[in-house]
């Protein structure tokens, strides 16, 4: 059917820790850390058609071959025998180079839906192969469960158990580059005979692991991010963190009331930010 069009939600991400190991011969960094899937989501919408074409609704991210789902469609065009061609239509909610995954989702799911749509029948394998090539935390959201992840952020394996977990998730609406953040004298990194993973925590005892080694760079470039880890660590009974390579900051709560007080002040507090409550994002 031509003209059937294909809807998905695309997830977010947080990191509830980024150990920054070192710097590595190809240029990128091996980091440690521990991917968790929240619901704020993105809407990718395909339909069949003649020639490729990509509609985004924010008008700061690219809709050529610059974009991370057009590197994913011509990746499958050129490797894995795709015939078929699709206008794209993205709604963005994440916010954009927010440390939050949302490019990396976009092209994920739009990887998972034409192997449908398509079938071409691709492995995970395969599917994992091709996200490698277009970003470093693509592969995670494959499987959109929380994972840990190593090396450069593709190598993932079984992430600990853990509590349930209610999050407040805040955006100053800056763009942070993650070159830059990673480029910074005030990068921190930890020695990987530090780290000590268990199998299984409670809510304050993930706390005791939750750490970000980029977030003292971006808070020596960015003080509104600063601001806000600072607010929800003295201001709400959660723990707050950035996420990734930053600007968007969270805080974890272990229920919805003091989830929903959290929210509460931080909207009072930061009245030209985006902010969310999220939980685990559903399977997709």
């Amino acid at each position: 059917m031509k003209n059937k069009i294909y809807t998905y939600l695309c997830p977010a991400k947080v990191n509830l820790f980024l150990y920054v190991l070192g710097r590595r011969p190809d240029g990128y960094h091996n980091i440690y850390t521990l991917f968790y899937p929240v619901s704020i989501y993105d809407t990718l919408s395909i339909q069949k058609a003649d020639i490729t074409t990509l509609t985004c609704s924010n008008k700061n991210i690219p809709e050529n071959a610059d974009n991370i789902i057009i590197k994913t469609h011509n990746i499958l065009k050129e490797k894995y025998n795709l015939h078929d061609n699709f206008h794209i239509t993205l709604e963005k909610n994440i916010p954009f180079g927010a440390g939050l995954g949302g490019g990396s989702s976009n092209a994920a799911y739009y990887l998972k839906a034409v192997n449908e749509i398509s079938s071409l029948s691709l492995s995970y394998e395969q599917m994992a192969e091709i996200m490698a090539m277009v970003g470093s935390d693509t592969v995670f959201f494959l499987k959109n469960i929380p994972q840990l992840a190593s090396g450069r952020g593709i190598d993932l394996s079984p992430a600990p158990k853990l509590p349930e977990l209610y999050f407040i998730i805040i955006n100053p609406n800056i763009y942070v580059s993650t070159k830059e953040i990673y480029n910074s004298e005030n990068l921190e990194l930890t020695k990987l005979n530090t780290i000590n993973i268990k199998k299984e925590y409670t809510f304050n005892e993930l706390k005791s692991i939750m750490k970000n080694d980029m977030q003292q760079a971006v808070f020596s470039i960015h003080k509104q991010v600063e601001d806000i880890v600072y607010f929800l660590n003295t201001e709400t009974a959660g723990f707050g963190l950035m996420s990734g390579s930053g600007s968007t900051v969270f805080a974890v709560y272990p229920d919805k009331q003091t989830q929903e007080e959290a929210y509460n002040k931080a909207k009072n507090n930061f009245k030209t930010y985006f902010i969310e409550k999220a939980v685990i994002a559903a399977r997709g």
